[in-house]
């Protein structure tokens, strides 16, 4: 529960500390007091985005801080990721006049999206304008679904991504398998040409080294004979045949005559070999002129790939392997069509059976919310009503995000009268009502500690006030409300009862807070009941609406 807030430099707040006990506590005061300042103030501490505009004036920046206790374990969770987890819990906002704004929690700085999932667990505000959301039916499965059914939910989108994705996978290929099909002629047309023409790196290497050769054949002629004239004419090799001899002759005398002997021998044989090998592939050496032109024949047809494709001889490779994979998928895409097919059903089966499961359970529990906001109306003076929650009709199943259920809140305020959407027929009045028995019963389930009523009672009087107040007082028993009211019989029915008043200090406007106790409350409330001026005879009443403040 929030304990304690302070707040300063707040639009006409100066500088408050409001105490807060557990149970119910009205806020009331004249209009522009800073009744709503206080619910803004806390707003702030639940998350809401802060505006300079509430900066006072003359000022820096805006503090607001507020204390919290008893918190529950979903809140300590949180905690134990973001901060240093203690027994109370300080959140603290500032809002400096340069636009930036700070959000605190137990002094650590967050960032205002993990301060409002902190918030969440911690309680809710409702205002008059709340009664908006009623006006779109995209609300009403989350007012409808329970925890069995919310975790049917994430396993229904779970289904449901893998569904989508085979879905698109299918269309994709589809889509693919129509523009190969129209391209099948041109792929043929392109693996054959390459195919003819059998082209490979290697080939193109050996070709051109082959051509460079023809080309320069008579060079190449003229000094191999020249190599072989030196040693046959020279006598080379005898030369160094009768040097290892005389090296032989002289081992005796030197071991490194041996060695000498033995690299000269080593370099004659291979010399030898070499001299050998030269001189047979000059005796079949000749030039043939036909191979020549079919080698300029075949380089001309690596030429005129590159250019025609405006590839390089290893890239036209891989394109032939490429177009061939691709006629080849061509062929089969029958077969992964049909297997893709497969997969996009089982992945809908899939789908569908949970959402159907979700259907029946939301109906169930659409039946059951039916009677609870009945018997919750009635209880606010709005009896002899029909409601019903309705669901799509499933002509044309759609997956939506969360299953297959379209869902409507369909109301008659006067018998005799057809039902209609709640939007288009209830007045102020009666959707604030309405929307008083929808939270009364949503707040049962989600069991948030502190919920804050910003004058959902407005428009209304006599009965429905009370009834109003018997509401407020039903969900204080299992929460802390706050709650800002123009209606002594709501102020009569709180535990607790902060008066909110302003007056001029130095030519400035500032507001006060005073906790309200026995005359005090009596007088406070008389001034509610005699449009400002507690009066002998409201002050008579206010005490009479006191004494039955213990609204059961």
């Amino acid at each position: 529960m929030l304990i304690s807030m302070t707040v300063q430099n707040f639009a006409i707040i100066d500088n408050i500390s409001i105490d807060f006990s557990g149970g119910m506590t009205v806020l009331t005061g004249e209009t522009g007091a800073g009744k709503s300042l206080i619910i803004d103030a806390i707003a702030l501490l639940f998350g809401r985005r802060a505006s300079t505009d509430l900066i006072r004036f003359g000022e820096t920046k805006a503090i607001i801080e507020g204390v919290f206790s008893e918190m529950p374990l979903s809140v300590k969770a949180l905690l134990d990721d973001l901060v240093d987890s203690e027994d109370y819990l300080v959140i603290r906002r500032e809002i400096h006049a340069n636009g930036k704004s700070l959000c605190k929690i137990n002094n650590a700085v967050v960032t205002l999206s993990q301060l409002s999932s902190v918030a969440d667990e911690l309680g809710d505000i409702h205002t008059q304008y709340d009664t908006q959301g009623l006006f779109n039916p995209k609300n009403y499965i989350d007012f409808i679904d329970d925890c069995e059914v919310k975790a049917l939910v994430e396993e229904y989108k779970h289904y449901l991504a893998a569904y989508r994705e085979a879905n698109a996978k299918y269309k994709n290929l589809s889509e693919k398998s129509l523009s190969d099909r129209q391209n099948l002629e041109l792929l043929n047309f392109q693996k054959t040409e390459l195919e003819k023409a059998d082209i490979s790196l290697e080939e193109e290497e050996e070709l051109k080294s082959r051509n460079a050769y023809l080309v320069n054949f008579e060079e190449i002629n003229r000094n191999i004979k020249a190599i072989i004239d030196i040693y046959q004419t020279n006598n080379t090799l005898r030369a160094i045949y009768e040097s290892i001899n005389y090296l032989e002759k002289l081992s005796p005398y030197n071991e490194k005559y041996s060695h000498y002997k033995a690299r000269l021998e080593e370099y004659y044989y291979g010399l030898e070999d070499l001299v050998e090998d030269i001189n047979r592939e000059f005796k079949v050496f000749e030039y043939d002129e036909t191979e020549l032109d079919r080698i300029n024949e075949r380089l001309g047809l690596y030429s005129d790939l590159k250019r025609k494709y405006k590839m390089s001889t290893e890239e036209i490779v891989f394109l032939y392997q490429k177009i061939s994979e691709q006629i080849d998928g061509i062929v089969n895409y029958d077969f992964h069509l049909t297997e893709l097919k497969k997969q996009v059903n089982q992945a809908y089966q899939k789908t569908h059976t949970v959402a159907q499961v979700i259907r029946e359970k939301r109906i169930c529990l659409g039946k059951q919310m039916e009677n609870e906001i009945k018997s919750g109306l009635a209880d606010l003076q709005l009896k002899n009503i029909d409601f019903q929650i309705t669901f799509n009709p499933l002509d044309n199943i759609q997956f939506y995000v969360n299953g297959i259920d379209e869902i409507d809140f369909m109301i008659s305020f006067n018998p005799g009268e057809p039902l209609r959407p709640l939007s288009k027929v209830a007045s102020g009045g009666e959707l604030s009502r309405f929307m008083l028995a929808l939270k009364a019963l949503v707040f049962e389930k989600i069991n948030l500690q502190i919920i804050v009523f910003d004058e959902i009672d407005i428009g209304v009087s006599g009965a429905i006030a009370y009834s109003i107040a018997s509401k407020i007082k039903q969900i204080s028993k299992k929460a802390q409300v706050l709650c800002v009211t123009h209606l002594p019989q709501v102020a009569a029915a709180a535990d607790h009862h902060i008066a909110i008043s302003k007056q001029i200090f130095a030519e400035r406007t500032v507001t006060m807070v005073t906790t309200l106790e026995d005359e005090d409350r009596i007088i406070e409330i008389g001034k509610m009941i005699s449009n400002g001026e507690a009066t002998p005879a409201s002050k008579t009443m206010a005490a009479e609406l006191l004494k039955g403040r213990k609204i059961k």
